[in-house]
């Protein structure tokens, strides 16, 4: 799965299952929380014995009553050995607590991994999946503070790595 075509299907699946039932389970309005974008802080460890790569994550969502639809960019380049991005698309899931609000993301798209070390360089892309899930807090009314985002991927690319973040960051909320 290392061609364009390969991830672009991936992508194209997600939106063709996820779209119809976002839209019968929020008709033409949207949440009170209807579109918003995120930045987040990330900390990611890949298994692979180099240790914490420091980074960060930002996306969007469109969000209806429970069903919506998000978008997210994970780019954690700070390990001297390893540097990793992806890029994923796919449904998000929203509950509101009284005090916290759960949510649990699931996408696919297009990934990155490099490894550098010494002369030798190994970078390539290939398909990616990550699924998210974590809690958010109000701050405001358009702005809230996103506690903990816990996330577990793979990328496809190389021998394939796949990372464990943990991010934390605000949301927000445009309309």
């Amino acid at each position: 799965m290392k061609t364009p075509s390969a991830w672009l299907a991936l992508v194209a699946i997600s939106a063709c299952f996820s779209t119809p039932a976002f839209a019968q389970e929020s008709g033409v309005r949207l949440g009170r929380r209807g579109a918003s974008i995120f930045a987040e802080f990330s900390a990611a460890r890949t298994g692979q014995g180099e240790g914490t790569i420091w980074g960060a994550s930002a996306g969007g969502y469109f969000q209806g009553s429970v069903l919506g639809l998000f978008a997210r960019a994970t780019a954690l380049p700070s390990n001297g050995q390893n540097r990793i991005y992806d890029a994923v698309v796919g449904p998000r899931l929203a509950v509101s607590l009284p005090l916290l609000r759960v949510f649990v993301e699931a996408g696919g798209g297009m990934g990155h991994a490099g490894n550098y070390n010494g002369p030798v360089e190994s970078a390539s892309w290939g398909a990616a999946w990550q699924a998210d899930a974590g809690v958010s807090h109000g701050l405001g009314p358009r702005l809230d503070w996103r506690i903990l985002d816990v996330g577990y991927g793979h990328i496809y690319a190389g021998g394939g790595v796949a990372p464990v973040v943990a991010s934390t960051g605000l949301t927000l909320h445009l309309w």
